[in-house]
């Protein structure tokens, strides 16, 4: 059986103080808190919850209040971080199954109360628990999973963006890749494979990074692009978080317009860049990596969108993912 994965709903990110993450977010790209009512409904006495909208992403940023519980206990064990992947699934009681054969199981449920949020008579019934899957040493992320919260009769208005609306948000393309680092990136892909028909993408792209340093390659998940990294050399910040945390996401990348306004907003934030680098053409805009994973949950990368159509269509025809330049 091959699991079918919707397109990817949120991301979800462990940090100590969700509103300074969503204002950095806000003054290097424009991003916006979305899904307002969501973030209410969701947030409780054990952790504050708010969802942060960036290109084409949504980011569920999950604040520990309560000493207890797994979003304390990754904060304790790991530090800030990508903690999940949501993804709907059409029956969630077999996906559920399938995986437990797998020998992967559930690492906590969460009942969610559908009926007061989407006040419908169109509920679906069977959407009433979220199951966040033990992964993170498999993949480098948990896997949170449930079913459609609407009946398939239940209409919602549609928009071309998870994050409800039509147009990317704030100065950053589509999410690019989100690069992970790992142990054993072929052994990652082959259980990828197994279980979600997953399968290398990008592959001239990931031959162009693979190297002595690093062995690199991109696959898929559903409509996302994950960029495993499997440290040759022992020094760097890809080796070092694999020392301290084991599998676990390194960096989210986007493009953006101009680069050097976005550099020039880095720096006034203060933040610590970890390097400059130009991939291929030596005329080419540089792209840049920034420290910003105790804020945010992750590194960020960015290099500059094509500003020719022939630039444009290269890079486009590069990638798996539908890049936009909205």
């Amino acid at each position: 059986m091959t699991i079918e994965l919707s397109p990817l709903v949120n991301m979800g990110v462990v940090v100590p103080n969700a509103e300074e993450a969503y204002r950095l977010l806000n003054s290097l790209f424009g991003a916006e808190k979305i899904q307002e009512e969501l973030s209410q409904f969701l947030s409780s006495d054990t952790a504050k919850v708010i969802h942060v909208g960036i290109g084409d992403i949504v980011l569920q940023y999950i604040e520990p209040i309560a000493k207890e519980g797994i979003w304390y206990d990754q904060m304790q064990e790991k530090g800030s971080g990508i903690h999940h992947l949501t993804y709907t699934v059409d029956n969630i009681e077999e996906v559920v199954t399938e995986l437990e054969n797998e020998g992967i199981v559930p690492l906590s449920t969460l009942d969610i109360d559908w009926e007061n949020l989407i006040k419908s008579d169109f509920t679906n019934p069977n959407a009433g628990k979220l199951y966040i899957m033990n992964t993170m040493e498999k993949f480098g992320f948990h896997l949170a999973l449930i079913e459609k919260p609407g009946q398939n009769n239940l209409i919602l208005p549609e928009t071309h963006y998870v994050t409800g609306s039509d147009k990317l948000i704030g100065d950053a393309s589509t999410m690019l890749h989100i690069e992970l680092v790992t142990l054993e990136a072929d052994k990652t892909l082959e259980l990828l494979q197994k279980l979600f028909g997953t399968k290398k993408v990008e592959i001239e792209f990931a031959s162009i990074l693979d190297s002595e340093f690093m062995h690199i390659i991109h696959v898929n998940l559903s409509n996302i692009v994950l960029q495993y990294c499997q440290p040759i050399v022992k020094e760097g910040t890809w080796y070092e978080l694999l020392q301290k945390n084991g599998s676990y996401v390194h960096n989210l990348n986007w493009s953006v317009d101009v680069i050097k306004e976005t550099v020039r907003k880095f720096k006034k934030e203060g933040t610590t860049r970890i390097f400059k680098q130009r991939l291929g053409d030596p005329e080419s805009p540089p792209f840049y990596m920034y420290d910003t994973l105790n804020t945010l949950g992750f590194h960020l990368e960015n290099g500059q969108t094509p500003t020719t159509e022939e630039g444009y269509e290269f890079v486009k025809n590069w990638l798996f993912i539908d890049f936009k330049k909205d």
